[in-house]
């Protein structure tokens, strides 16, 4: 297989290892590592790796204020990656996305709001919304009950937030302490800019001390995220109480009564958040849904460059391949291999328009070897390439297949890890940007555990073996 290739840091990379393949010195200085120099290799480059301090892990924190500048520079942003969809995407599919964002002005001009009301099952939002539509606080105001969250229905759980980051104000209801679940969707909600309403509702079964309790927990754990001023206790359809009266005759005379709700602190804090704070409600109703078309617009794009970018790691992980199994040095393939992920990486940043020099490919390429180090990848891949080998005639065990197989797959999980990794970053990087090396972790493990089912290592094995049979010749580099 001669492979031509016009790339600067993979023809170093690969010619720097063949000089060095050549060194009786350097073979003799490597050569009890055996068969298994690329693995060795890797793990002694990362010990500083893995013996580095750990950062803690940073807490969430609240987006900024939403300012009227700074949703119109969201939508200027989006409807700049929708024009650059022109070119690779029909437009068929590009046009709702632009009568979306055409709208997005009249947003800022909307008298009418719609408020939210969601909770889990049998916190009381239908008798709510009943009573706050009774009270008739303006024509304007549209109330509207969610599906009930923490369901086993995903469907319907997140059709509840869909309507919930729909709307342009949130009440978000609880029977007594919040629970972690519940705790998960404020900050999630919290994060898209969408205003909230905690609402303590049934508070008429909690004596006062209980209630004082509960609300004081309530405000501490949130207080980062809704104001104490914005958790109400309320009493939507308080239970029905017992009246005892002495009569005359001395008789006892007893009745049930259905006591009044109690939201009359809920009904003025909403009037004060539609009259005086409606902008707001607006700019954030706009920000989510130029959002939600951004990410429309970036689904389809990052489906578009996932058919070209896959083409370009299956050529590097056959590469990598091929240079493993033919270096007569095994430890230093550890050199090609990271050569060719450097230059994977620039093609494939190049498919994503996302800009690396060739020395932040190069420190990138090094990085991900020393997580796949770091997360058991590399001694996992070797035990199983090796474990399928076994069944195989030694004539394909023999030489650098073993080293040729992991280099692939090694060269191959990377690849789709950063395929992954840059669909979600914006369509221009800083060109003096690194990678997030906690992001790209996370797609490092999210990738092995996709890819290292038992029968895709098998087709991998099988599919590499074939390759590598059949050409046993070395890979010319012109």
């Amino acid at each position: 297989m001669a492979v031509k290739l016009q790339k600067p840091i993979l023809v170093a990379g690969i010619g720097v290892t063949a000089l060095m393949g050549l060194g009786e010195t350097v073979h003799s200085r490597f050569f009890h590592l055996g068969e298994w120099g690329l693995l060795g290799a890797i793990a002694v480059g990362a010990g500083a790796w893995l013996m580095r301090p750990q950062s803690s892990i940073d807490s969430l924190v609240l987006p900024p204020s939403l300012t009227k500048e700074t949703v119109d520079q969201a939508i200027a942003k989006t409807e700049t990656l929708i024009n650059s969809l022109t070119s690779e995407v029909p437009e068929t599919e590009i046009i709702p996305l632009r009568e979306k964002i055409n709208q997005l002005p009249a947003e800022f001009k909307r008298q009418n709001l719609q408020i939210a009301i969601t909770g889990a099952r049998k916190v009381g939002k239908t008798s709510l919304k009943q009573q706050l539509e009774a009270q008739k606080l303006g024509d304007n105001l549209t109330f509207v009950e969610t599906p009930p969250l923490l369901t086993e229905i995903e469907t319907e759980e997140q059709k509840a937030k869909n309507l919930a980051l729909a709307s342009d104000l949130v009440i978000f209801l609880i029977n007594g302490d919040l629970m972690d679940s519940e705790w998960q969707i404020i900050k999630e909600l919290t994060a898209a800019h969408q205003r909230m309403l905690l609402l303590l509702n049934k508070q008429d079964q909690y004596q006062p001390e209980e209630r004082a309790i509960v609300m004081q927990q309530l405000q501490q754990r949130v207080k980062s995220y809704i104001p104490s001023y914005e958790i109400i206790p309320v009493a939507a359809a308080p239970k029905e109480i017992i009246v005892r009266q002495h009569q005359t005759d001395g008789t006892l005379k007893e009745w049930t009564e259905k006591p009044n709700p109690e939201i009359k602190d809920l009904i003025e804090r909403i009037q004060y958040i539609c009259q005086k704070e409606q902008d707001q409600l607006l700019w954030g109703s706009a920000w989510r849904k130029t959002m939600n078309v951004k990410q429309q617009g970036k689904a389809i794009y990052n489906q578009v460059r996932k058919e070209k970018a896959l083409p370009v790691v299956e050529q590097y992980q056959w590469i990598a391949a091929a240079a493993a199994f033919a270096n007569p040095v095994a430890s230093l393939d550890l050199l090609a291999t990271a050569a060719i992920n450097a230059q994977m990486l620039v093609d494939l940043g190049s498919v994503y328009q996302q800009k690396f020099s060739l020395s932040q490919a190069q420190t990138a390429a090094t990085t991900i070897g020393k997580l796949m180090v770091q997360l058991g990848i590399v001694e996992l891949t070797s035990h199983a390439v090796g474990g399928f080998l076994k069944s195989h005639a030694l004539t394909y065990v023999a030489g650098g297949t073993v080293q040729g197989i992991s280099a692939a797959y090694l060269t191959r999980l990377a690849g789709l890890s950063l395929i992954e990794y840059f669909s979600e970053q914006e369509v221009v990087l800083d060109p003096e940007a690194n990678l997030n090396v906690k992001n790209l972790e996370q797609k490092l493990k999210q990738v092995f555990d996709d890819n290292q089912r038992m029968a895709f290592l098998q087709g991998f094995v099988q599919q590499a073996i074939s390759r590598l049979s059949l050409d046993k010749t070395a890979t010319t580099v012109s």
